[in-house]
């Protein structure tokens, strides 16, 4: 279902939840977003018509919700198969918990929202910013980039949409099998992992080993004294601009 313009891609989709008229596998795409969302406050800049901006509707009824963090790893990879097809490995990460980073650049975010009951989720709604043709950024943004910054060749979204829901299928079946079959890989991809950087949490600033992510997607960092600490999204910031070990 594609329109010429929504308010988020997201919020859309939680209404037609809202209104008992979503189904399994619904997705709602649009040229422009005048009110696109990314996590926690954040706003997600896209130029009408020249990015793929997206919502997936999901029931998975078999993922518990302890678990949900499975369906991150699932659209994270799907999203790194298509950029590494055109921009190869070196350079290309996922940046905890969902980016998707190439040469220190933003290339891609999602944001996934879950309509939860008890320990089932009854809906999610995987949301999708992939920057394509624009050329040009004029939110605060730190560091968003777009494919045709790095190939030079401008691609039809709409193509890349069904690219990247072909790959979602496949790994989104596998969960139905294992609800971890993506997590190896998802690490194997992981920005800093095994690396010594600088971070800050609410008690100031630390330095620290990334060590992995659990089943409930919460990082985990090893400091110099040998403490593992664990922290959930937005209760700890990556320190930019640091000499890394």
């Amino acid at each position: 279902m594609k329109s010429a313009s929504l308010d988020s891609t997201n919020e859309e989709a939680l209404r037609f939840i809202a209104n008992g008229k979503a189904l399994e596998g619904w997705v709602l795409q649009t040229d422009e977003q005048t009110d696109g969302r990314g996590a926690g406050q954040n706003v997600w800049e896209s130029e009408p018509g020249k990015n793929l901006t997206f919502s997936l509707i999901l029931q998975p009824h078999f993922i518990r919700a302890e678990e949900q963090f499975v369906l991150t790893q699932c659209i994270s990879l799907s999203l790194y198969h298509l950029l590494e097809k055109r921009l190869g490995r070196k350079d290309l990460f996922i940046k905890w918990p969902n980016d998707l980073w190439f040469q220190e650049k933003k290339i891609a975010g999602v944001l996934i929202q879950n309509v939860i009951s008890g320990n089932q989720i009854l809906y999610s709604v995987v949301g999708v910013g992939l920057n394509v043709n624009q050329k040009k950024f004029f939110s605060d943004a730190p560091n968003p980039a777009s494919l045709v910054h790095f190939t030079g060749n401008e691609e039809n979204p709409d193509a890349l949409l069904h690219e990247v829901l072909q790959q979602f299928q496949i790994r989104y079946n596998a969960l139905k099998k294992n609800a971890f079959a993506g997590e190896k890989e998802y690490l194997a991809r992981l920005y800093r992992l095994g690396r010594w950087g600088k971070y800050r949490d609410e008690n100031g600033v630390f330095e620290a080993r990334m060590i992995g992510v659990n089943h409930y997607g919460q990082l985990l960092l090893r400091d110099h004294d040998g403490k593992e600490r664990v922290y959930g999204f937005k209760e700890v910031e990556w320190i930019a601009g640091e000499k890394e070990q």
